[in-house]
């Protein structure tokens, strides 16, 4: 039986060049957002994303799913981060 953790090398290295690619456009951009209010932004975001699919026909990026997840789980678990 297939496992879903066996595809995490090859998930990975396609994200790495996700976020790499992110970061040429946006650099750090994703550090001047404090966790606070993250819940109710991603939702806009993901919002966005299905809005795009269903309006044009743009598939949804589930690498940049992923990428935003991760972004919104380091602001929880360091959270220190952004403590001024």
């Amino acid at each position: 039986m297939v496992k879903v953790w066996e595809f995490l090398p090859e998930f990975v290295q396609e994200l790495r060049k996700q976020l790499e690619a992110d970061d040429k456009r946006w650099g750090d951009t994703w550090l001047q957002r404090k966790p606070e209010g993250q819940t109710e932004r991603i939702e806009l975001t993901f919002k966005n994303y299905f809005d795009q699919y269903r309006n044009v026909g743009t598939p949804v990026n589930w690498l940049k799913v992923a990428g935003e997840a991760l972004i919104c789980w380091i602001r929880e678990s360091y959270p220190a981060m952004w403590e001024d």
